[in-house]
Parts: structure tokens; C-alpha cells; sequence
């Protein structure tokens, strides 16, 4: 049985979405991919697409942060027509390690705080580019709720209603809610939105035996 949960999302603002997402789960670890394809450049979704196809082709050899990154680096080159966003979260029991490059995010929320994991990313030039510049990082174990998405979500939603949605919904409620909270007044979007939730599932406690 897998260590995590999750719950996801994607929904275009037009008839086509360029959001991809995918999760990767075993009973050893939950790989989360979320990849945005750059509406300007066209084949946006294309490039996506490949992103998660080759994550999860390779994902069973990569060990380590920097095998993300180098994983990220070789996709770069791999991708045909297009260029994408990605962001790579590998969660193991004690630990989170991971990628990513473009302006997609992993935030890590608990207790009221935000942590980025993808802070240090570069913006551009992105996968398909041919020079983009992935960037490892890595965490210790999860606590609180992982929320991975495109920029459609992070760069509209405000920080301290995402913290307060956190702390009072359930797990399968958060992807929806965080669309419903950028929606315009005229029930448009900025932009397609993925978006992924992450728990860390509590451990059973064990059966009482008594003796008859």
C-alpha cells in the first residue's frame, strides 16, 4: 500500500487544457509530475505530454535529487515540438526529493506556514528549449499537505487563504477548492490549472487481541 494520498486536478480556461499531470505510486514511494505547456510557442501540449511520458519510463532508476535533475535535462532534449514547465516531487518515507524548472511549484503547508521547494528554480528557458537549466532539491519527510501546480494556480492564489484552506479541508476537496479560489467574478480562469494534494497517510494502529 502507498505511503500517501493525493487528489488532482485539471481544468483549461479554453477548450484545450496544456496542463498535464501524473502520479507514480508504489508502496516504496509517490512520484507527483506536473508539466505546463507554453501556450505561446504552440505544441505546449505536446511537450507536456512528453515530460510525463519520460518520468514515468525512467522514474524506477533515479535515486537522488541530482538524478531528477539530470532526468529533466535529458527530457529537455527529448522534447520534439513544444516547451513545458515541470516540477518533479519523488516522496519517500523520509524524505522528499525532486526537480524542477519553469514557473510551477511544490509548497509544502503546515501550521499556517508555506514552505517553496521550488524557490530556487529557474523561470526560463524551459523544457524543448534545448537549454533549460533544471534544479534539484530535496526535503525530509512530509509533513503538512504538498500542493504541486502550474502557474494558472500559484501565481493568482492568495498565500494566506491557500494556508487557511489547508488547515480546514479534506484532502479530496483541496484540488477543486483551489480552482474555485483564482475563478474570476465571471466564472472564467487566468489560465489552465493542474493541481495536485498530498498527504502522508497515517499509520494503522494495530488490532487489539484479547484472550477468551
Amino acid at each position: 500500500m502507498a505511503r500517501f494520498e493525493t487528489a488532482h486536478l485539471t481544468e483549461s480556461y479554453r477548450r484545450h487544457c496544456e496542463d498535464r499531470i501524473a502520479v507514480i505510486a508504489s508502496e516504496e514511494r509517490t512520484i507527483i509530475v506536473v508539466a505546463d505547456g507554453a501556450g505561446g510557442v504552440g505544441n505546449g501540449d505536446l511537450a507536456a505530454e512528453t515530460v510525463i511520458r519520460e518520468v514515468k519510463s525512467d522514474q524506477r532508476d533515479i535515486k537522488t535529487a541530482e538524478g531528477w535533475e539530470a532526468e529533466l535535462r535529458q527530457i529537455d532534449c527529448r522534447i520534439g515540438m513544444g516547451e513545458s514547465t515541470a516540477v518533479v516531487a519523488d516522496l519517500r518515507f523520509d524524505s522528499i526529493i525532486g526537480a524542477s524548472v519553469g514557473d510551477s511549484h511544490a509548497w509544502i503547508i503546515h501550521e499556517g506556514e508555506l514552505v517553496d521547494l521550488t524557490v530556487n528554480q529557474n523561470r526560463k528557458p524551459l523544457l524543448g528549449s534545448g537549454d533549460a537549466r533544471p534544479i534539484a532539491f530535496s526535503f525530509g519527510p512530509l509533513t503538512g499537505t504538498l500542493i504541486v501546480a502550474t502557474d494558472g494556480f500559484c501565481n493568482y492564489v492568495k498565500r494566506d487563504q491557500l494556508t487557511r484552506l489547508i488547515a480546514e479541508a479534506n484532502l479530496v476537496e483541496i484540488p477543486r477548492r483551489c480552482v474555485e479560489m483564482v475563478r474570476l467574478p465571471s466564472g472564467d480562469l487566468w489560465d489552465d490549472i493542474g493541481v495536485v494534494a498530498c498527504r502522508a497517510l497515517r499509520p494503522r494502529r494495530p488490532r487489539k487481541q484479547y484472550t477468551i
